[in-house]
């Protein structure tokens, strides 16, 4: 089973919580967020030589105040003035997610991540808190502003991944996905039971729709407000959905005494036979999908991995993952797919990555 490290409300300047005066809940962190906060996220990633995913909610990085015209976008509405945001750090963290694109990829969380009616919040900025969508030409409205808040901060990532705010989210007839889907969205990762299903998924984790490939999120193992946290294991993979603060320390310069432990807890948690470090949100969704669909079983001393229940969407395809215990110094060949990499993890336990061949839906393990 992969572990993938999801880091929400990315992106905000201010650090405080604001839901009681009708502006975003932002991160309960006690101090404005700085360029040392990007870079401790590039240091976890570092460590676990993982593209973290991190949501970013993009509002307060508006150069022009063009959100003004954007309804629902923000608290001020038509009155919307981002003064207070636009300093030197709008460009040195620019150029630093630019730089370190290869570290963290942006995901779309959202502009404001909540809506506002004549400036009064609503959860949430794309479904409302029964998980009903936000009128068609809202929501394509706030896609593009998400887009037009990249451009203008000449941020060359786009987002393939969307992390529905508030975790209100539908799927099924007359669902969000076509519209990811035109936006260039290929995964989607939220909690099942607390979205509208109008259909009922494809497995109980794991579902997919117009293209896109939706993921259970399970439950964060820290509080969205929680700040410096300890390291907690996570409970409900593939996803780790953690929120900035829970990395970040009120004095930057100590982030890195919070980010350490981490890294050193998901680094031995996932050094045994049941879990490895997804290297990027591709590489999870994919690997995922073959926990979940693949059928695996023995046959006449072969070991027969069938992927055809797997759905043949581009953005699932490439490499996958297995660990083989007690395997011995004989080594492995496989039929219906290239051993990219065998790893030794330790004495009796190897890491084995296979390329599936082209339209091949049954692969053959044999000594």
């Amino acid at each position: 089973m992969p572990i993938f490290l999801i880091i929400e409300d990315v992106g905000w300047w201010q650090g405080f919580d604001g839901s009681s005066y009708q502006e975003p809940y932002r991160n309960n962190l006690g101090r404005p967020h700085c360029l040392e906060d990007y870079q401790a996220l590039a240091h976890l990633a570092q460590r676990l030589s993982m593209r973290i995913a991190i949501g970013m909610a993009m509002c307060e990085w508006d150069r022009t105040d063009f959100l003004k015209n954007i309804p629902g976008a923000t608290w001020m509405g038509s009155a919307w003035n981002n003064q207070k945001n636009r300093r030197y750090d709008l460009d040195r963290a620019a150029d630093y997610l630019n730089a370190h694109d290869h570290l963290l990829e942006i995901a779309l969380h959202g502009v404001g991540h909540e809506f506002w009616n004549n400036g009064q919040m609503e959860r949430s900025e794309f479904h409302d808190k029964n998980c009903n969508m936000r009128p068609e030409n809202i929501i394509v409205s706030h896609l593009e502003a998400f887009a037009g808040l990249l451009d203008q901060n000449h941020i060359l990532a786009r987002p393939r991944l969307f992390i529905p705010p508030a975790l209100n989210h539908s799927f099924g007839d007359h669902s969000i996905q076509p519209l990811l889907k035109k936006f260039g969205i290929d995964y989607v990762t939220t909690r099942f039971s607390r979205s509208r299903q109008f259909k009922a998924p494809r497995h109980p984790k794991l579902t997919w729709e117009s293209g896109v490939t939706l993921l259970e999120r399970g439950n964060a193992p820290v509080a969205w407000d929680v700040s410096a946290s300890p390291p907690v294991w996570n409970n409900s993979p593939p996803i780790l959905p953690l929120h900035w603060a829970n990395l970040l320390h009120v004095k930057p310069e100590r982030n890195l005494e919070i980010i350490n432990p981490w890294a050193d807890m998901l680094l031995v948690k996932t050094s045994g036979p049941n879990f490895i470090l997804a290297k990027d949100a591709a590489a999870c969704w994919r690997q995922a999908a073959v926990c979940y669909l693949a059928e695996i079983k023995n046959e006449n001393s072969h070991i027969i991995i069938n992927l055809g229940a797997l759905p043949r969407f581009s953005s699932l395809q490439g490499p996958f993952i297995i660990r083989i215990q007690n395997l011995g110094d004989r080594g492995l060949r496989c039929e219906g797919a290239k051993i990219v990499e065998q790893k030794k993890m330790s004495k009796n336990l190897f890491t084995l990555e296979l390329l599936p061949e082209q339209e091949e839906k049954k692969l053959s393990l044999l000594r």
